[in-house]
């Protein structure tokens, strides 16, 4: 999350890729109606090709103009932005069913993922647009026409990076790497949950080419359309309202947890001062119990535990698990 050219209309109303803007009113239902006519998801298409990999992965003016061309109107809108993206690595939002296991002695767990970010004033905001990955996952068949929900939280609290023990100079207890950070996580602040957009369907991507770096538009339509208050912190959480086989589909982001450098929010490598990533696995427990073998294991209620860790749980309980920018095998917290 890098160069951030950022456009205010006079009365902003849209905000753009991997940040994204919640609703500041308060009462709202923490589960979602089963159709939700606020919320719609569309693809908005691939950049024109030329950018290199510099380009991508710092966010470049010159990216900015290819985007401000597939965003046409709306670009005059942007009031977040944050252009940059590894082109490599898959962080996918998914649900499957059934659970697939992994040799590490787990299952996949089901994930969702968003963004923390800081209103720059008061708006109302018209649309989230983010882009898929650029990795073999990054639209399983499982995505195409499942539905989809945004959910969005006020952000209390003052962050603070807990770097897990592990300070620099220290490998990491897990993660992509043994770099120190690769399992620091925030602490100090509340996700207090506003309300939750259902009823949409992902398009589907594949049928549109290989589904790689493809932008989605994830629009919200008056009267519901959510608002925010100038200052004031907040994060929304995307993922699948049900499991499927193969239902996965990943973001496009910038993780700065390889860095060498102390752990900060607000370093010269820090790609977006605003906020941090967050994500939902499971159950919520990190680590998750691990019991490495080619195969679960057969003993029912060391399976039914392991299960239950890499599930969401069912029924209001699937929205009421709070976010956080801890995760296994990686965290979000520099994303």
């Amino acid at each position: 999350m890098k160069t951030k050219p950022r456009k205010a209309a006079q009365t902003p109303t849209f905000c753009r890729l991997c940040i994204s803007l919640v609703l500041a009113t308060l009462a709202a239902p923490t589960s979602p109606a089963a159709a939700d006519p606020a919320l719609a998801v569309t693809s908005l298409g691939k950049l024109s090709p030329g950018l290199s990999s510099r380009h991508e992965q710092q966010g470049t003016p010159e990216k900015w103009e290819k985007l401000r061309t597939l965003l046409a109107a709306d670009a005059d809108r942007v009031i977040i932005s944050q252009l940059a993206a590894d082109l490599g690595g898959n962080t996918s939002i998914r649900s499957e069913a059934p659970l697939v296991w992994k040799d590490k002695g787990y299952f996949r767990r089901a994930r969702d993922l968003g963004q923390v970010f800081t209103a720059p004033c008061d708006f109302t905001l018209d649309a989230i647009i983010l882009r898929t990955g650029n990795d073999y996952l990054a639209f399983l068949p499982g995505a195409a026409n499942a539905e989809v929900f945004v959910q969005f939280f006020e952000v209390k609290g003052a962050p603070v990076i807990d770097d897990n023990a592990t300070p620099p100079g220290a490998a990491a207890k897990h993660g992509f790497s043994a770099n120190h950070r690769c399992d620091d996580f925030i602490t100090g602040v509340q996700y207090l949950p506003i309300r939750v957009f259902a009823g949409a369907a992902l398009p589907d991507l594949a049928a549109e080419g290989d589904a790689r770096l493809t932008y989605l538009r994830f629009a919200f339509a008056a009267p519901d359309a959510p608002r925010f208050r100038k200052d004031k912190r907040y994060a929304f959480l995307l993922g699948f309202v049900q499991p499927a086989p193969d239902r996965n589909f990943t973001l496009a982001n910038r993780n700065n947890a390889a860095s060498p450098r102390t752990p900060s929010l607000t370093d010269a490598e820090d790609t977006y001062h605003g906020g941090w990533s967050i994500r939902r696995e499971g159950n919520g427990k990190n680590p998750p119990l691990m019991i490495p073998a080619p195969q679960p294991p057969a003993d029912m209620s060391i399976l039914r535990k392991l299960q239950a860790q890499s599930a969401f749980p069912t029924g209001p309980a699937r929205y009421a698990a709070t976010p956080t920018s801890d995760g296994y095998p990686d965290v979000d917290t520099y994303r």
